[in-house]
């Protein structure tokens, strides 16, 4: 009997030491998914505030070619 619980605390202690090793890498890789977030949410402001003021500087073009007619 001592030989097998001695296999199912090897085991265990195993299965534990794989659970903590899936954890740290979880976290790792939920703060790299945060930082990820973040760079794409910058990117697609970053991309609207171009945007709009492409579309502002061609309203301004048209106006001002416009007015010289």
């Amino acid at each position: 009997m001592g030989s097998l619980i001695g296999e199912l605390e090897a085991r265990e202690a195993a299965a534990r030491a794989r659970a903590e090793t899936l954890e740290a890498e979880l976290a790792r890789l939920t703060a790299r998914l945060e930082d990820e977030r973040e760079a794409w949410s910058r990117l697609r402001i970053a991309r609207e505030t171009v945007e709009q003021l492409a579309s502002l500087a061609g309203g301004i073009r048209y106006f001002l070619a416009v007015e010289q007619q």
